[in-house]
């Protein structure tokens, strides 16, 4: 890794491992917890672009392993939805200062996850319905931030979508999600030498992660490990808010 020192390596290293374990357990959640760790230790503009790459990774991986055929009626939708947000992220990402980014990344972090702490209500009008709306919010987030996931998590919850089914969906458009903003991110000339050398840096670390989160993907009380992700990010994202502020 260029200009950073041993501590930020190994920092690094188990924040990418957490995330990516997490990930493999829930389908979800690997930028949430991620982003606001690494955005201490990286710009946004260098964060960001490698952080679409490890989502790419992480939900084909997650793809290989799903055992439950999910119908395209379900993503794609919602994909086709975040097309139209991700420009707009991708703007944001080139004209915004990465201090601001790091502030409204904290703030949405915590909003979000004091929302999802809660139990969501179903849905009871458009449940029949594809996802589009958090699709739409979920592409401006990812291509800015890389924090998309909670807005489809809190979508998909209302709908009463179960473990297998949320995971399958949430992998599906996290590909495709994830390919189409790298694809922006390399036309637009945004994805620095820094950001190559940080996805290389934590491929391996991904990959193992990923996997082993798979394989313990059905041993563990789900409710508890959610609320404790989301207790972990809630003051992960308050620490972001306040460093952005003293900065």
């Amino acid at each position: 890794m260029h200009d950073i020192t041993i501590i930020q390596i190994i920092l690094c290293t188990i924040v990418i491992l957490s995330a990516a374990i997490i990930k493999g357990m829930t389908g979800f959640g690997f930028a949430l917890l991620a982003v606001p760790f690494l955005s201490l230790l990286f710009p946004m503009q260098v964060l960001v672009p490698a952080m679409s790459l490890f989502n790419l990774i992480t939900s084909i991986v997650i793809l290989f392993k799903l055992q439950e055929k999910i119908k395209a009626y379900y993503f794609i939708p919602m994909f086709i939805a975040s097309l139209g947000g991700i420009p707009l992220g991708v703007y944001a990402l080139e004209y915004v200062s990465s201090d601001t980014l790091r502030l409204i990344t904290g703030i949405l972090v915590v909003l979000f996850s004091l929302k999802m702490l809660g139990k969501v209500k179903l849905a009871k009008r458009f449940k029949g319905l594809p996802i589009v709306f958090a699709g739409f919010i979920s592409g401006i987030l990812n291509s800015s931030i890389s924090v998309g996931g909670p807005p489809l998590v809190i979508a998909m919850n209302r709908k009463g979508y179960q473990k297998n089914k949320f995971r399958g969906v949430f992998a599906w458009f996290s590909t495709f999600s994830a390919f189409f903003t790298t694809a922006a991110f390399v036309m637009k000339g945004m994805i620095e030498s820094e950001s190559i050398n940080l996805a290389l840096f934590c491929l391996p670390i991904l990959f193992f992660g990923t996997h082993v989160g798979a394989k313990f993907s059905g041993k563990i009380d789900a409710e508890k490990f959610r609320k404790m992700v989301i207790g972990i990010n809630i003051i992960t994202g308050s620490i972001i808010v306040v460093s952005a502020l003293i900065h």
